[in-house]
């Protein structure tokens, strides 16, 4: 049993982000990974078995038109004094690196059986199950979130609903191994806990 528990800790602890920069260009894995990768997600907790996770997936040219479309809602809604060219050009060339993208979004229970709150939670965990899933299947990824991921133009290229809720990107491709990657650290579990004990 304690080999067991020391297994689950370490591979907790793999789980790591591989951004674009970490990913080879050319990157490319089969659609059935895809497949399974999401199966794995969907065998995350949910209340009420609401299962509230929906997944578009971009593949092939869905990716470089992924990415182009990030690129001019950044320029739509991005103050001036805020913009970076660097960052514009950076989306056409993200593509390049990408073997596909999944928008991870909680769909709200159409009988609002329970608050919001725990669709988002549910998708959340199902997120992770992702991210566990990545080491065994040798892909590399990460989930890609903030003001363009949240913006109204994004919620109309992907037709959401009103209700529903983007989480994120998953952005994958193949891992490039030469790739210097930073030392991952935590803040001890014990330095953010309170016990309360009556």
């Amino acid at each position: 049993m304690e080999k067991t528990i020391h297994d689950i800790s370490e591979w907790l602890k793999s789980r790591e982000s591989t951004f674009v920069n970490g990913l080879k260009e050319g990157s490319q894995i089969d659609d059935s990974v895809i497949e399974k990768l999401l199966e794995n997600a969907s065998w995350a907790p949910s209340h009420g078995l609401v299962q509230a996770w929906h997944f578009k997936v971009f593949a092939g040219d869905g990716v470089k038109r992924f990415f182009s479309t990030q690129q001019e809602i950044y320029k739509q809604i991005t103050p001036p004094d805020k913009f970076f060219d660097f960052k514009y050009q950076a989306y056409s060339d993200k593509w390049k690196r990408v073997s596909h993208v999944i928008a991870v979004i909680a769909k709200r229970d159409p009988h609002k059986r329970f608050p919001k709150q725990e669709d988002i939670v549910s998708v959340a965990c199902a997120v992770e199950n992702i991210y566990l899933s990545l080491k065994a299947f040798g892909i590399g990824g990460y989930l890609s979130t903030g003001d363009l991921c949240y913006s109204n133009q994004m919620r109309d290229f992907l037709k959401l609903e009103d209700e529903d809720t983007p989480i994120g990107f998953f952005i994958l491709g193949e891992p490039d191994e030469s790739f210097q990657r930073p030392k991952r650290t935590r803040i001890a579990a014990s330095d953010k806990t309170e016990w309360i004990r009556e």
